[in-house]
């Protein structure tokens, strides 16, 4: 009789040895692929936000580009003047004056 109850507890011991360890490796699996699942929903979010900002900024820099075109032109060359070609010219302007005449007076 204790022969066989030892047999019984002893297949028990090595069955929830082995329940145990498939719950382990069930667990583990579980966790690896929730992990690698929102990984790759983050990485899907950022190229989504990569790819808005890319839209968005596209117009910015074909503007830019057509700004350093215009801004790139040649001007022509200044002729160096000597001293006595050179004319002095001042200019002074009350800025208040005029700046209190044109705002609305209240």
């Amino acid at each position: 009789m204790k022969r066989i109850v030892w047999l019984v507890t002893s297949i028990n011991r090595r069955m929830m040895k082995f329940l145990v360890a498939l719950a382990l490796i069930a667990y583990i699996a579980s966790v690896w692929g929730t992990y690698t699942n929102m990984r790759s929903i983050q990485e899907q979010g950022e190229m989504k936000i990569e790819h808005k900002i890319n839209e968005a900024v596209a117009p910015l820099r074909e503007k830019i580009r057509d700004l350093e075109l215009s801004l790139s032109q040649k001007y022509p060359p200044v002729k160096f003047l000597s001293e006595k070609d050179r004319k002095r010219i001042l200019v002074s302007v009350k800025g208040g004056h005029l700046g209190h005449r044109a705002s609305p007076s209240g």
